[in-house]
This record gives structure tokens, sequence and C-alpha cells, in this order.
């Protein structure tokens, strides 16, 4: 009785062992939020308050997931998919055989046009693709667009209006707003504003490092590549209504 309590303890002790490690529960996909308070400035540079951006995010740690998911469809589909090259059979010219195939010496070609040849076709080469094919739901695209405004937040800025400012389209216009708002006019900035003024887009046009982005036409792509963000008061009420609770 003993020994097969024994042996009978043992295997108990093998099973465990060998039994796969308990595996975490997976992370919700339901959404929360997050908050952070953002400076709000007049066009003149003066002190106006704070805001509160309050967007949703994912509950665990499937942030960067989503966020990646949506970076990968913008960058596919911007691309234009059209490169092309021709095969050997596309490539004028070539139908007679170069040379006779024995006697002279030299490696059997069938056609001037091979790939081995200068002026011949290609092997293995690009041809036209339609990249745009990788597909995302619409609320999943939108919580991706609020994360990362939200990872933003701390270089947010908001401004109490641009519409009707710029008399005239110049660059030095533009550049004079950003430093007036403690911005760095050479940092890469995203400029969200809420109604097209083609002085100001104009204005805003020769400044490489600035892009401008109505409310909503804003990326993932714009808010990974900016060191600053700025908006203007209706598009930052804008985005909390769109992608915010």
């Amino acid at each position: 009785m003993m020994r097969r309590a024994a042996v009978a303890l043992l295997c108990t002790g093998a099973a465990a062992l060998m039994a796969p490690p308990a595996r975490p529960a997976r992370a919700t996909a339901l959404a929360a939020s997050a908050t952070a308070d953002v400076p709000v400035k007049t066009f003149d540079g003066g002190d106006a308050g704070t805001a509160t951006l309050n967007l949703k995010v994912t509950k665990g740690e499937k942030d960067m997931y989503v966020v990646h998911r949506k970076y990968v469809l913008e960058r596919r589909n911007a691309r234009a998919g059209t490169a092309s090259t021709k095969t050997r059979s596309e490539v004028r010219g070539g139908g007679r055989k170069p040379f006779k195939q024995k006697g002279t010496g030299r490696a059997r070609q069938g056609s001037i046009r091979s790939p081995l040849k200068v002026g011949g076709g290609v092997s293995f080469g690009p041809k036209p693709k339609d990249w745009a094919n990788k597909k995302m739901n619409r609320k999943e695209a939108e919580l991706a667009i609020g994360i990362a405004i939200q990872n933003k937040a701390s270089r947010v800025t908001v401004v109490d209006s641009i519409a009707g400012k710029f008399s005239e389209p110049k660059t030095k216009n533009v550049v004079s707003m950003l430093s007036g708002l403690g911005l760095d006019a050479d940092a890469k900035t995203v400029l969200v504003y809420d109604t097209e003024d083609a002085t100001f887009e104009k204005s805003a046009a020769n400044l490489p490092n600035c892009e401008l982005r109505l409310q909503d036409e804003i990326t993932v792509s714009d808010m990974l590549w900016a060191d600053q963000v700025l908006m203007t008061q209706p598009a930052f009420d804008w985005v909390n209504e769109r992608y915010g609770e």
C-alpha cells in the first residue's frame, strides 16, 4: 500500500511538472478613456487656460497592436503599385535565333532578349499590384487614431482660432505665429484646423516640416511623425467628440 501511494504521488508530481503553464487572461478589447490637460493660447500667444483631451484607449496592452495595424494600412494605401518591368516575351525583338545551335563552341541561345542579355527582359521583376487590400474595422481604425493623438497629449497646443487671421499668403506669418505660441518652426509640426482657408494653406505650403490636416484627415502616420501638434479650438473639440467617450 505504501509503495502504491508513493508511485501515485510521483505520478501526480510529474504530471504537474509536465502540464503547460496557465495562460494569462487575454486583455479585453473594450475601450477605456485617458485624459490629459493641454495648454490653450490665443492667436497672439497669450495664455487662455487649459483644455482636457479625453480620448478612447484600449484596456490592457493592446494599444500598440491597434496603432500598428492602422499604420500598416495607411502605408499600404499610400503605395501606387505602378512599378512594372517587361519579361522576355514583352521586350520588342528577339524572335530570331541569334546563331545556330551547334558548332560555334558557344553556349546555346534562343533569343537576344533573354534576361542574361543586355536589353533583355527582367526575371521576377515587379508588376502592377493593388496594395490597398488590408481590411480594418471602422471602430478599430478610429480607436487607433484616438490612441495616437492621446499619446501625443504632452506635445499638443490649442490655439483659439486661425480663421481669417492671415490677410496675405506669407510664410513668415506662419513662422511668427508658431514662435509666438512657443513652438519651434523648424520642428516637425502637424497643424490641425477646422475649416479650409486658402490664404493660410498657401502661407504654410513652403514650410518643409509643417503638415496641415483638416480635423477629419488626421492619420496615425501624422501623429507618429510629429514632434509637436497644434490644433485650433474647434478642431480640438471635434476630436474630443469624435474619438472620445
